[in-house]
């Protein structure tokens, strides 16, 4: 009965998908938002700096148990590698990402309640990489409706299950046990049998598979944490120009809060359009293949001037009224956030686009790059002119970063129309 009501009926897709996709991203996006909301206002700044510490070092772990594998499990159009391979591999994955993160435990000598949550909060992130492992599956059978539905309901019931228990228990560490438990039991009872109509779900091994999806994915998979340094690089510096005086850092996360809603909303359609552009490429369909990069290009450039817009008139008010703290005064850092935004988004297209060329490996090379700028620029920015200033560098690292993609991603577009 479950099973049915996920999988649903095989019409009206393109409308159910967008339906679904939209809740369960920003029902996904709002997880943190609201954990520390709830945090912050009813145990203090003690415990949500507690789970902070805790979701940071799960987030680095969950770029380990991914491997960046995902998009390039959609758009194995021809199956090169089957399902109970990606699985097994998956499983793989993320017993390196727990081992790594106990060893993270140890050596940086984490004790009591801070060891419990890191490891829990890290357990949770691996039962949301087995989550995309399943949601790929879907992605892959053109049934990305049922990846929305079964995303949206999975993470509203951990958003309730961790929220009420935090409100009853008001203990981050007893809230963060149960939330790692029952995000694995929401795996077994939602996806393994919905998952179980499309594909055998069982280990299978293979040393030759294992060392290719390595190989294949290692240049996203290394660029995945170079993301997170140029993503965390503006926070790095502040930290340093401040001398660790946390409440500029605080200013800015409130600050930086809404950037990747570009992003988000325009992988929507991403998403939608990822499997479809490799059916493209593969036909060797090269007009449709363009028109539909330059369609999700038109989403993404109407995003960013509206997030613009309203972050610039509006940003300072809601924000102060979401944290509690004064931010009014930053109307152009949020307006040159949001840019930063719109620019992730469209390196993010690019790199979709090389995937599908299956030409991954030059991510390394954009993404060092894009490294070496943020290193050199954002903390002398920052010293400059502080918030804004490490907004500033911000930007330029990413319109390096989504300018080394398109230009990267035209070059192969060029080549390959010539084939065709």
């Amino acid at each position: 009965m479950l099973t049915r009501l996920f999988i649903g009926k095989d019409i009206n897709q393109a409308k159910n998908t967008f339906v679904w996709t939209a809740l369960s991203g920003i029902v996904y996006s709002l997880q943190s938002l609201i954990f520390l909301i709830i945090l912050t206002n009813l145990m203090g700044k003690s415990a949500a700096g507690l789970y902070s510490l805790g979701i940071m070092i799960a987030n680095q772990m969950l770029t380990v148990g991914k491997y960046s594998v995902r998009n390039y499990q959609v758009s194995d159009i021809n199956e090169k590698y089957t399902f109970d391979q990606y699985y097994t591999f998956r499983i793989c994955t993320c017993a390196v990402a727990m081992l790594i993160t106990i060893g993270w435990v140890i050596f940086g000598r984490y004790r009591g309640d801070e060891a419990v949550v890191i490891i829990s909060l890290t357990v949770y992130k691996m039962a949301e990489c087995m989550s995309d492992l399943f949601e790929g599956l879907y992605q892959q059978r053109f049934r990305f409706d049922i990846s929305g539905r079964s995303q949206f309901t999975k993470d509203l019931i951990m958003i309730i299950c961790y929220g009420g228990m935090l409100i009853i228990t008001k203990d981050v560490v007893l809230s963060s046990v149960v939330l790692a438990v029952v995000s694995f039991v929401l795996i077994f009872v939602i996806d393994f049998p919905i998952a179980g109509k499309f594909a055998a779900i069982k280990w299978n091994f293979r040393w030759k598979v294992t060392k290719e999806l390595v190989f294949a994915c290692t240049a996203l998979f290394v660029s995945s944490f170079l993301f997170i340094y140029i993503h965390n690089a503006p926070k790095y510096a502040l930290t340093r120009i401040s001398g660790n005086d946390t409440s500029i850092l605080a200013e800015f996360n409130a600050l930086f809060m809404p950037v990747f809603v570009v992003d988000l909303f325009a992988g929507f359609t991403m998403r939608m359009w990822l499997t479809r552009m490799a059916v493209y490429h593969n036909d060797g369909d090269y007009g449709s293949f363009k028109k539909t990069i330059n369609k999700q290009l038109g989403v993404i450039t109407g995003l960013t001037v509206l997030s613009m817009a309203g972050m610039f008139f509006l940003g300072g008010p809601v924000l102060t009224a979401i944290y509690g703290i004064d931010l009014y005064g930053h109307e152009w850092t949020n307006l040159l956030l949001m840019l930063s935004g719109g620019l992730v988004a469209v390196y993010t297209l690019y790199e979709n686009v090389i995937i599908i060329y299956r030409k991954q490996n030059i991510s390394i090379v954009i993404n060092v790059v894009t490294a070496v700028v943020a290193a050199v620029i954002v903390t002398p920015l920052a010293s400059w002119k502080g918030i804004y200033g490490a907004t500033v560098g911000y930007v330029i690292a990413n319109a390096v970063r989504a300018g080394g993609y398109y230009i990267v991603a035209k070059i192969f577009m060029i080549k390959g129309r010539k084939k065709v």
